[in-house]
């Protein structure tokens, strides 16, 4: 049926409990499991009409984390 499946994760209680099911309903039917972390994108506040150079670098890297 399934041989792979993906697992995201918020960190939430709800998330955690759907991980769960999941990896049971993976070693049942012998499946992979790829997990994923996912978090909304925090947008620093500035009070200047362009985004710093420093500051444009410090948010790509939070994307890539």
């Amino acid at each position: 049926m399934f041989k792979h499946i993906l697992l995201p994760t918020d960190g939430s209680e709800l998330s955690a409990a759907a991980i769960n099911h999941g990896v049971r309903l993976a070693k049942a039917i012998g499946a992979q499991v790829t997990g994923l972390s996912v978090m909304p994108f925090q947008h620093t506040l500035l009070y200047e009409m362009e985004i710093p150079t420093k500051g444009q670098e410090k948010e790509a890297k939070q994307c890539k984390v």
